[in-house]
């Protein structure tokens, strides 16, 4: 079944979560995992067929199993982590405007425990992405990289005190 203008108007979190989620169609460091919130189980699937189908980029859309919140879906968007992941995903962001009410979308890049801000999304934001392998598993060795130094130097160590160098530990799906 096609989708209507404002089809899902109502039923789309403003704000897409990057690389929150492990993929489940590739390594870490190949895929970047892209979320959307939807209110309703038939909604989330109508995203998830609308952007798997329309989409060749994409490598896998799939809808949770079952409610994050009350009514709360999740519909998981993979695709290729290259240069080029940006300016496809602005396009169809433009598109899902066609079917939703939203306007300003935000989004929030996963790339810390804590301290992951929201932000507007756009062409620049999500350049900040690692957009290839090297540059994700570039950040995630930093951590690695620092830790070792402090401890061979015999730096006085405080609770945390690597907290803005560690990397955020995705989550299984």
């Amino acid at each position: 079944m096609a989708l209507d203008p404002q089809d899902l108007e109502g039923r789309i979190e403003d704000t897409v979560h990057f690389d929150e989620y492990k993929p489940k169609m590739g390594k870490d460091d190949a895929v970047i995992v892209a979320t959307f919130k939807v209110l309703g189980k038939q909604p989330a699937y109508d995203l998830e067929n609308f952007i798997e189908k329309g989409y060749d980029w994409v490598i896998d859309a799939e809808t949770s199993p079952g409610e994050i919140s009350e009514g709360r879906y999740i519909v998981f968007v993979e695709a290729e982590r290259r240069t080029g992941f940006p300016k496809k995903f602005m396009d169809m962001i433009s598109d899902i405007k066609n079917i939703s009410d939203v306007e300003d979308w935000k989004m929030v890049h996963y790339e810390r425990p804590e301290k992951n801000p929201v932000q507007e999304l756009s062409m620049d934001s999500l350049s900040r992405i690692p957009l290839s392998p090297k540059k994700y598993r570039d950040g995630k060795i930093a951590a690695a990289a620092m830790e070792s130094i402090l401890n061979t130097a015999r730096v006085p160590r405080a609770k945390n005190d690597l907290q803005e160098f560690r990397t955020y530990q995705q989550k299984e799906r």
